[in-house]
Parts: C-alpha cells; structure tokens; sequence
C-alpha cells in the first residue's frame, strides 16, 4: 500500500507528530511516571495514541529516550497539549520527572508527506531514521518514493517506511526530513542495513538525489511501550 500527502493519508496515520527526546538515569522510574500519566482518566479518554522508545546508536546528544505523540489532525494535537500543560495530571508528571534528573534535550514536530507500508507488517519493535537536510523537496519526493516501491520485492525489506518534514523544533543543525523505516526485530533491521545499500536500486537513488538531499546523522530505536497503537 502507497500513500504520500498529496493524497488521503489512510484513517489510522498520524498527519502531525512530535518527538521529545529526553535523558533519563533512571529509566525505570521515567517510564513509570509516564505510565502513570497515560493511564489518567482524562489522558485515557482523548486515546492518544504514543509510544516510549529507547534510542541506541545517536552519538551527538546525551539524550537516552524518546515520547512520540501521532496526531491524525490538529484538533487532538491542541487537545492533547491543553492538557498537558494546565492539568494536575501534567504538572504532577513534570515534577517527577525534574526529581529524577530528567532532562529533555531535543523537541521537535513533524508531519508525514509520505509513507510505504506493508499490508500485513509485523510489530514495530524497531525504527531506524535518516535526517537530512533536503534543498529541493519537490524532486526528493517523488525519488524517494520511487526507491521505496523499487525495494518491496526483496525478502528483507521493512515493514513500512516513511517521510517526515520537520515544521517546528530544536531538532538538530540544518534537519528538514527524516526517514524512518520499521522492523519486528532487530535482526530483521541489521538484514535491511547489511542489503539495502548494495542494491542498483539504491545506487540509481543515490545519483539521483545527490544534489536535492544532504545525509546529516542517523539512529535505532527501540520500542518500549505504545499506547493505543491502531
């Protein structure tokens, strides 16, 4: 199934997203707090749906995890905020989280303009990201999108990928877009990164998109906990 944000994004895709990438010492009790906001009753009823990821292999910041929010409109995106940012709820969590030494080091906000992802994708264990800087966003697309069709033949594929613009946030120096790509185990990830590469299709993309994008840093992620997935 091909989807990109010049058409309708399917009903269960998120249109805005935002990433909070923070550091933690003592992950356990991070993620109970955070656990223990999800589950307030008001947070309960907006089901939003979020997932609590561990980031391995990003060297430029000290930060050890991730929360990322899938908003399908703007509406449950000021919702979701509102809350967050008046309630007793929010405030109790934000306190935790100052006592335990929690701090966040990247914000941002994205939007997906694009996505490719298998009718029948195992679980979304694991996601890898490319940033980049992209200068001519209306000749990257359509290559991007051409790769990600070319590669569904190949037994090692992902699960789904996808584009994200970045429209707000200390994201890093220069990031306009990232590409993520999502596996149900970590070796299934590795078999991607050993192949995907080596192929004529990436060495065409590669030549291709070399004067519209510029490749900036790239990480794993692992998937702690989600709520709500649909």
């Amino acid at each position: 199934m091909f989807v990109s944000f010049a058409d309708e994004l399917p009903a269960n895709f998120s249109k805005y997203q935002t990433h909070y990438a923070f550091k933690c010492d003592h992950a356990e009790k991070c993620a109970a707090a955070f656990d223990k906001y999800m589950n307030t009753p008001e947070v309960k009823a907006m089901n939003l749906e979020v997932d609590l990821y561990a980031l391995e292999h990003q060297g430029w910041n000290e930060a050890t995890h991730q929360v990322s929010y899938y908003y399908k409109d703007a509406n449950e995106y000021a919702m979701a905020g509102n809350f967050y940012s008046t309630s007793k709820a929010g405030l109790t969590f934000r306190n935790t989280m100052n006592k335990l030494g929690a701090e966040i080091i990247m914000s941002s906000m994205t939007r997906h303009i694009a996505a490719n992802v298998s009718d029948n994708p195992g679980s979304e264990l694991v996601t890898v990201n490319w940033d980049m800087n992209v200068s001519n966003p209306v000749e990257f697309l359509p290559l991007w999108i051409e790769l990600s069709k070319s590669t569904e033949k190949y037994d090692w594929n992902a699960d789904g990928c996808g584009v994200q613009q970045h429209i707000l946030g200390n994201n890093g120096n220069g990031i306009t877009h990232n590409v993520w790509c999502v596996f149900s185990s970590p070796q299934a990830a590795l078999s991607f990164l050993d192949n995907y590469i080596a192929t004529p299709e990436f060495a065409e993309y590669s030549t291709k998109v070399g004067d519209h994008r510029t490749f900036l840093r790239s990480h794993m992620s692992f998937l702690l906990k989600e709520y709500n997935p649909d």
